[in-house]
This record gives structure tokens, sequence and C-alpha cells, in this order.
């Protein structure tokens, strides 16, 4: 028998395709990348040739584009070993670091042919004065033979490189969409940039995110913001507290870092940009919700410019930590601090109530008073405080010489207030206690009652690891549940003539198999919020504790610089025959890919979860419960399973805490990060551009989730966000979480249609010591 081996060929021109939309999700990309080549060259030329008249010229028609730059342009050789090489770049070096450039992966000529069949590219070096011309056909690229044309032509005395992309015929370009697109990356940048004659750069930072009705003005120089951030900073304060803040001259660690801040409270996108040239949308957490521009030298992109790395996204949380520090020290001084409820959220959270001297409250006779006043005045003799709500309280026992100090009913100022008097004051509380009567152990209850209360010892010990004696009582005040924590014991009562309780005693009798999934959204729902403060994960010790135990090696969704440098050698290997075509398509997946997720189908939520939207009904009527952006658990269905990656509620059902679409979050990022759902926590979702970025914060405030995903098409609803109900489901193979309904048309695939998502997830530290580690990694620019 005759054996011989015969070669594995590779279509060169379609694994090429298939690269550069793995790396590229985007079929815009090519614009974006060969943009900022040409910004990148003419920067480069300004710091080593500087005297001329910069200029970027952009033409677009459906079929073709045209980018020209009067740059630094290539030398032949140059055109060869760095724009035709994938991996090779010629800007990894200290010159074109300090010309401010924004890319150096080298690999950018092959988003090109994402969309793109023919290319040509002319160019003339500013250092040589060779110029060049080059045409590439997608059809005749080939790894193993020469495949471009090259052509030397006479030097024109006019450095400076021309693209022209001739698109396929079935992915043609909208042409108002790919300027406006374009316009959104080259706003703030310093030369000028025209799209089909239009200039759309050289805008105004101030015109970009305006600054809020001054109220207050206040420029510092060399201000100290937290432990490791300096800068001179102008913040302007409007009436009811919002702020405007400008960041230039910044010191990180004693280093300095190029570049400048404008942030406004309220705003929730923050862009990031590089030498004025836009890189994505982040996603960091702040109190203030402070969004707009971060322009910063040390901000690196990723390979497909879509996002920034995560070393660079984990500086900002940092930084953003430190604003906010800064933001609330600046309020505390300040009477617009009593309308700002994110300054009184901040200080609950950091536990600071001294800096609620400027807020006021409530008192009767009289007009409301600043809290600082009443630490003054209660030096000498007391003042009497009422925490409850029942005003014949008040009526019966103040006076003109006895006024009552009256306690806030909401959160977050009842906190501040109760904060600041315990530490700052000198009170005598008015008695408002609730009281039980009839209180009955469990030799007492009725059958249902014991079942009842075992299965809220049993939650909440297993779920939230609290140890509870339940017992049942009639509470006065109407409450149907009263928790108390005498020395180490916490005592949770609940009221069996109670509106959420009562259901739950007869649903033990009546319908059983729904009980214990009520009894789990009742826990949730009524008994966690009275007892949260005395959750473990709360506490600091607590948090670090659970996210040193969810904190598992992971693979990280992005190129990192070391890894694309191997991009070419891969296949260089394959083609020397010292590795397998599989091994080495499995290596340049993993140098290339980003977790990615695709919707093919809805599934009616009550097909998957059928007593939950039910459930929460009950509970939230029967208690007339509002929504709340307060820290909340997930709502735990762990029994479940379901293949479904999309649940949507219909139109003529209520929605799940006002939505009616979730989404499921990869199976990389639930087995790596499932448990955080399981843990209280808020929920901050926000927009713009091709990316939808969630915050879920831990609700002990020391670390948060943070989950990106990356659209093939703009969202259409303009850019927006903020923060939102929590309602993540986790199930036990899926963990969903919610779509707002304002960018649910995103998620929900049309008939034929598949919706495809680029995924980035990781646990983001908002504190600077967590930080610390991560954020000294940063290369120095």
């Amino acid at each position: 028998m005759n054996k011989d081996l015969i070669p594995f060929q590779i279509e060169t021109q379609r694994v090429i395709q298939l690269l550069a939309k793995q790396i590229y999700q985007s079929p815009l990309a090519l614009l974006r990348e060969n943009t900022q080549n040409a910004f990148d060259a003419v920067r480069q030329r300004l710091h080593s040739h500087p005297g001329f008249s910069p200029s970027i010229e952009i033409t677009l028609a459906p079929d073709k584009i045209v980018i020209a730059d009067n740059g630094i342009g290539m030398t032949p050789d140059e055109l060869q070993r760095h724009y035709w090489t994938a991996g090779s770049s010629s800007k990894n070096n200290d010159d074109a670091r300090a010309a401010g450039v924004v890319g150096t992966f080298g690999i950018g000529a092959m988003a090109n042919f994402g969309i793109a069949d023919h290319l040509t590219v002319e160019t003339e070096s500013a250092t040589t004065g060779e110029r060049t011309l080059c045409r590439a056909d997608r059809a005749r690229l080939d790894l193993k033979r020469d495949c471009i044309e090259r052509e030397l032509l006479a030097s024109k005395g006019e450095p400076g490189t021309t693209i022209t992309a001739q698109i396929s015929a079935n992915t043609q370009i909208d042409v108002q969409k790919a300027s406006d697109y374009i316009a959104e990356f080259v706003s703030l940048v310093d030369l000028p940039v025209h799209v089909n004659g239009v200039l759309r750069s050289q805008q105004r930072i101030e015109d970009l995110i305006q600054p809020v009705s001054q109220a207050w003005k206040t420029t510092c120089v060399r201000q100290k913001i937290g432990t490791r951030m300096e800068a001179d900073v102008t913040v302007i304060l409007s009436n009811n507290a919002d702020l405007w803040l400008h960041l230039t001259d910044i010191l990180w660690d004693s280093k300095s870092i190029p570049g400048r801040l404008v942030l406004r409270s309220g705003h929730s996108n923050l862009r990031t940009f590089r030498s004025g040239f836009g890189l994505a949308t982040a996603s960091v957490n702040s109190s203030y919700q402070f969004g707009g521009i971060a322009d910063l030298l040390v901000l690196e992109p990723t390979a497909g410019r879509e996002a920034i790395t995560v070393d660079g996204l984990q500086l900002l949380q940092s930084m953003m930590a430190a604003i906010d520090l800064f933001a609330s020290e600046l309020l505390a001084e300040r009477e617009e601090s009593d309308s700002s409820t994110p300054f009184m959220n901040w200080v609950v959270g950091h536990n600071r109530y001294d800096l609620c001297g400027k807020l006021r409250m409530t008192i009767n006779p009289g007009d409301r008073i600043l809290l600082g006043d009443i630490a003054m005045h209660s030096r000498t003799k007391p003042m009497l405080l009422y925490e409850g709500s029942d005003q014949g309280v008040v009526k019966a026992q103040a006076s003109e010489d006895t006024p009552i100090l009256i306690l806030a009913r909401t959160n977050p100022r009842r906190r501040c207030e109760q904060g600041f008097l315990s530490s700052k004051a000198k009170v005598t509380p008015v008695s408002n206690t609730p009281i039980v009567k009839d209180r009955r152990s469990y030799s007492q209850m009725s059958m249902a009652e014991s079942a009842l209360a075992y299965r809220v010892e049993t939650i909440l010990d297993t779920d939230y690891f609290v140890k509870c004696n339940v017992e049942f009582g009639l509470i006065s005040h109407g409450l149907p549940v009263f928790a108390q924590k005498e020395k180490d014991l916490i005592t949770v009562m609940l009221n069996p003539q109670g509106q959420s309780v009562s259901p739950l005693i007869d649903l033990y009798q009546t319908e059983y198999n729904a009980f214990g999934s009520m009894a789990k959204d009742f826990v949730r729902t009524m008994v966690f919020p009275r007892i949260a403060d005395y959750v473990p994960s709360s506490t600091r010790e607590g948090a670090e504790a659970f996210l040193r135990a969810i904190r598992k090696p992971r693979e990280v969704f992005e190129y990192a610089d070391e890894d694309l440098g191997t991009l070419p050698s891969i296949w260089e290997d394959y083609t020397e025959g010292r590795i397998s075509l599989n091994e080495a398509v499995t290596r340049s997946q993993n140098v290339i890919r980003s977790s990615i997720q695709i919707v093919e189908r809805a599934t009616s939520a009550k097909d998957v979860v059928p007593d939950v939207i039910e459930n929460e009904q009950t509970l939230n009527v029967v208690e007339s419960s509002e929504q709340t952006l307060d820290p909340s658990p997930g709502i735990a269905r762990l029994e479940l399973m379901s293949s479904a990656k999309l649940l949507i509620i219909d139109e003529s059902e209520p929605t799940l805490r006002g939505y009616r679409c979730f989404i499921s979050i990869t199976d990389k990022s639930r087995e790596e990060m499932g448990e955080f759902f399981l843990q209280p926590h808020t929920t901050s979702i926000v927009w713009g551009g091709q990316k939808i970025l969630f915050i879920f914060m831990h609700h002990s405030g020391q670390f948060g989730l943070y989950y990106d995903l990356l659209t093939r098409e703009i969202v259409e609803t303009p850019a927006g966000g903020g923060p939102y109900p929590t309602c993540s489901m986790v199930l036990k193979d899926r963990v969903y979480i919610p779509i707002p309904e304002e960018i649910s048309k995103s998620f929900i695939p049309g008939l034929g249609e598949k919706k495809r998502f680029e995924v980035r997830a990781d646990i983001l530290r908002t504190e600077d010591a967590g930080a610390s580690e991560t954020a000294t990694r940063f290369r120095q620019v």
C-alpha cells in the first residue's frame, strides 16, 4: 500500500477576513483604525519635523473610503516591516510615545479586510522623501507567497499617507452613520479632521461637557485629592448641588499623568481619550455618577480599540474614588449639600457622618435647623429626638421651650441625621420602639408558623450567613416584621396578622409547592432590609473574605501587548512546521478572541421563572412597596435550570421591578463570579455608541463587578443611564441581569436575526488601598 502526506491548505483571504472580524467586532473599525493611524502619523511628524500645517481628510462613499494625512509617512522598508506585517508596530518606541501616539499594536492593516475587498496605500516619508504605492486584493492574499504589489514612485515633496479602501458590495457603509461615528473619537483632536469637507474635530471640551449653572466657583492649585492624587482643579457648583470639575496637571503617586479630566455629576457616561483621540466609554462607579471626559496619556486601548485595558479601567476607578472623597469634603462645607442625595449616599457608604454639619433636619416648632447648630445647642442641654411618624406624639410633647427634632423618614437622609447626632450631639429619644404583644416561641406556634419560622431561619443562615431566632408576635405600628439585636443574638419577629406574613401562612396550608419560593422572596424583600447591617459581608472584613472566595485566576478578555506580538510568530511556527494547524488556531484564538455571546431568540420569562413575577406583585401590593435603589440580593431560584439566553415579559403582564427584558451573563462569567449576585448589590447601567456597561456594586462598597457589552451596531437610544433597581436572577445554571426598557430593542432579535455581543467582565476594587497593586502596574509615559 502506498502512503504519503499531503499539506492542509489554508484559504488565506478567508482566514484574514475572519481574524479581522474577531479583533474588530464593528464593521466601522476600518474607519477608527485608519483615522487613528493618520492621527499618530501627524503627531509623529509634529514631534520630529514641526513647522507645517497638519491635516487629515476623510472622504466617505457607500463603496469607498479614502483617508489622507500629511503626517510622517513611511519608507518602503517601514511599509513592508510594519504596515503589512501583523503584530509589528513602528510606534513601540520612546519617540513615538513622547509624540503621544494612540496605537502600538501593529495589527491595524488587518482591520481593512473585515469589509474591504481592495486596499491601496500611497505614502511618502518625511524623513527620506521616498514615495511608495502598494495595492492589495483580499482575494489574492496568501501567507506563503508575495501577494502585495509595491511600486516606487518619484517624490512629490508632500509627506503623508493616503489609504483607499474599496468596500465589499455586501457590506457597504451608511455615510451619515460613519461620519457621526468618526466624530465621536476625533471631536477633541487638536488638529483639523475633515469628513467630506466638514470639520469634525477641534471642539471645545466645555461644549461637550457643559458646566452646571454657577452658584459658586473655585479654583484650587496643587489640590490634594485623596491619598494618591494631586491636581489643579476648577469646581463649579449649582444651587441644587450639581458639580462640574476640570482637573489638569495631574499627579498620581507623585508621578505626572499628562492629560485632563472633565467631569459632571449625574452625567453617567465617561468617555476616554488619549492625546484627544477617543478610545471607548468606560464603566466606573461613582456616588455622584461623575461622567464626562478622561483624556489621559496613560490610557491605552485594546486591540479592537473598543475598550481600554483593565489596568486603565482600574486606574480610573481608583481616581474616581478619590474624586468622590474630594467632592464630599468640599460639599460638606457648603449648605448646598442639603440638596445632594449623592452626598448623603457617599457619607453613609463611607461612615463619614462628621461631614453632615450643613444638612438641615426638621424641628417642631420652628424651621429646619442645621445639624451643626444642633450639636452646638445641645452641649448644655440635650434636645429631644423623635424617630417615628406619629404627629400626635409630636404635638403632645413639643413646645417652644422643649422643641422636638424629627428624624427624616427616608434614607439616606435619615441615616445621616442618626449618624451625626449620635456622634456629635446630645439628644434624648422620645420613645417610639415597636411593642410586641402575645410573643410566641416554637412550642406555641401552629404547624404553618413553625414551618415559616424554620424556613426563614434557614434562608438567612444559608443565603446571608446570618443566624437568627424567628418568633411570632403582634407588632405595634402595623409592622409585618421587626428585627433587633441584643448582644450577639438577632431576633426576627413576624406578625401573623401582617399583610405579607398572613398569605405565606395560608400558602403553606393550601399550596405547599409554591411555599418555598415565596418564602425566599419574602426574606429577600421584607426581612433582608431590616437586617442588612447585620449581614457579615456588609463589613470590610466580610467583603474581603467574600472577595477572596470568588477571586480565581481568570483569562482576561483583551489583548495584552506581549500577546499581540506573538500573532505573526504563531503562524510563522505553523508554516515552518513547528506546530500543528489546530494548535495555531487555538493559540490565535487565545490571543485575539474576546468572550462572544450570541442571542438568537427571546423566551418568555414566565416559562422559565413562572412564580417570580407573581410573588413580586403580591409582596409589593400588600406592603405598598416602592422601587428602591438600595442594595438587594439577586432573586434566587437555584433549583431551576434554563437554556434561554434572553427573557422577556409580555406587554400584557406586569413588569418585574420595572423591567421587561433580562439577558444571561456568559457561562464563563457565571462560573467565575456568579456567586456575587447572591450577595446584596446595587445596579447601575449606562450606554453610548456601541457599548452597554453594567456596574454591580457589593453592598459593602468595597468592590464591584463590571460587565461590558459591545454590540455590532450602534445603540439607537441616545447615550444615557444611571442607577437602576437591582433585579438579578440566579438559577442553577444561569444568571440573568436586567435590561432597561430604553435599550431593550438592542437586545431582542427580530425574526431570523442574531444579536452578537462582545463581553468583558471583571471585579474592580473601589478603595485606593485595594487598587494600588493594579494601578501601579502602569507604564509611565
